[in-house]
């Protein structure tokens, strides 16, 4: 499925949202885009509302360091005081869940506002919700790689919890039940050390996302891993050298789904490629009378 087929699959399959909205072919009033006309077979009952209709708009915004934008619209009679219920029951449904369309790096979406108004000449009430997507790719690059090795580290300590680029996601993980880490690369630069004629040295900073609702045990988790990372004062890579730690920030304060809360330094060096020895070339024969 799609980004867009899993956001109808996740609104359509909630159950206080199919007590609230009007009925469609046997479905709630969810759609995407576009409403059917009102004069349509499918509608059943005798209203079209309360109803939704959603849109994604994937054009990236750098300011909100988001991949585009998904706008729910509630459409609700103007007699009716439904309207505030359906937008607390699409935001529980949309938010802190991990969603996987196939083919594609995991998205979240973050609520960013909400806007009123009635639509001119019907007796319409509509509110608009506009949320962030936040699209959480693959970060894995060279070999070593300081991102898999703190993934892999991070993983080894709470084997329980999903940990993007080790494990394998579903459609859709609910971060609440089941809390997710995300690595990524915040910042990677050449520098020196010893041996430079064999290794190549690097200094890489990760910063790490938990990506949890809860606030406090955001904040015992990183901790504990803040503080395992000090004490062992180095990461084992995949290929069995070490990331000696360089440095460790923890600031429970930014943004959990786009910034992340831990960032971890670590310096690590890089086998240089044997070298060339010079060959013989252009060899010819000369013969003199």
């Amino acid at each position: 499925m799609n980004l867009s087929e899993l956001i109808f699959k996740r609104l359509s399959a909630d159950e206080n949202l199919q007590t609230m909205l009007a009925t469609y072919a046997g479905a709630p009033a969810i759609f995407d885009s576009e409403f059917p006309a009102d004069q349509q077979e499918g509608w059943e009952g005798a209203t079209q509302y309360p109803r939704i209709c959603y849109r994604i708009d994937m054009q990236v915004n750098q300011e909100r360091s988001s991949a585009g934008t998904l706008y729910v619209a509630m459409y609700t009679d103007k007699t009716s005081t439904i309207i505030e219920d359906i937008e607390t029951a699409v935001k529980h449904c949309l938010q802190d869940v991990l969603m996987k369309p196939a083919g594609e790096a995991p998205f979240c979406v973050a609520w960013a506002r909400t806007e009123s108004y009635a639509i001119e000449g019907k007796e319409v009430w509509c509110k608009e919700m506009a949320f962030d997507i936040l699209e959480y790719s693959e970060q894995f690059s060279t070999d070593p790689d300081p991102v898999l090795a703190v993934a892999a580290y991070i993983k080894k300590i709470f084997p329980e919890t999903i940990v993007l680029g080790i494990d394998n996601v579903g459609d859709f993980v609910e971060t609440s039940k089941t809390p997710v880490f995300y690595c990524r690369l915040a910042h990677l630069a050449h520098t020196t050390g010893h041996c430079m004629n064999t290794i190549s040295w690097f200094i890489g900073k990760i910063a790490v996302h938990l990506i949890y609702p809860g606030a406090g045990t955001r904040l015992k988790t990183l901790a504990s891993i803040n503080q395992k990372v000090a004490i062992d004062e180095e990461i084992i890579m995949l290929d069995d050298s070490p990331m000696t730690i360089q440095g460790l920030e923890l600031n429970n304060k930014s943004d959990y789904l786009r910034e992340g809360q831990l960032t971890i330094a670590g310096k690590y060096g890089c086998l240089r490629c044997s070298v060339k020895k010079h060959n013989i070339a252009r060899i010819g024969m000369e013969f003199t009378n």
